[in-house]
């Protein structure tokens, strides 16, 4: 039988990965700060500045993770000015271009939303799961 190693890392990603091996990783989950959130933690990254500020990230990514390995990115896009900003369709095609295929989608539909506040648009209850696979 395969002996299965799990590990949890807690840390800035961005000083974490740089510590980890060439393709070493099966797994990786993550829900990084939406766009203008946790301002307080993450000093809250506008919409459009938020691809250039993750591609360094995913360039980690891609780095550890092993070629038959799975990304799972956790986001959701910010609304601005009435509309939803495409800064997450955005950062799929530059992650694509980064070396990403986009091989599925899940949505976690969650239950227990506020109903939405704005005129135009019922409640905000749903999240995008956004799987990832190396390329090469």
């Amino acid at each position: 039988m395969k002996q299965v190693e799990t590990r949890l890392l807690l840390g800035d990603c961005r000083e974490e990965l740089k510590k980890l091996a060439l393709n070493s990783i099966d797994l990786i989950f993550t829900s990084p700060p939406y766009a203008d959130s946790r301002s307080n933690t993450y000093g809250g990254v506008r919409p459009d500045k938020y691809v250039e500020w993750f591609l360094p990230v995913s360039a980690e990514l891609l780095r550890v993770l092993k070629p038959t390995g799975t990304f799972v990115l956790n986001i959701k896009e910010k609304v601005v000015s009435g509309e939803r900003h495409t800064y997450v369709i955005e950062l799929i095609m530059e992650m694509r271009r980064q070396g990403w295929l986009w091989t599925e989608e899940f949505i976690w539909h969650k239950k227990n939303s506020y109903p939405g506040k704005w005129p135009n648009r019922f409640r905000d209850s749903r999240e995008r799961l956004l799987q990832c696979n190396c390329s090469g």
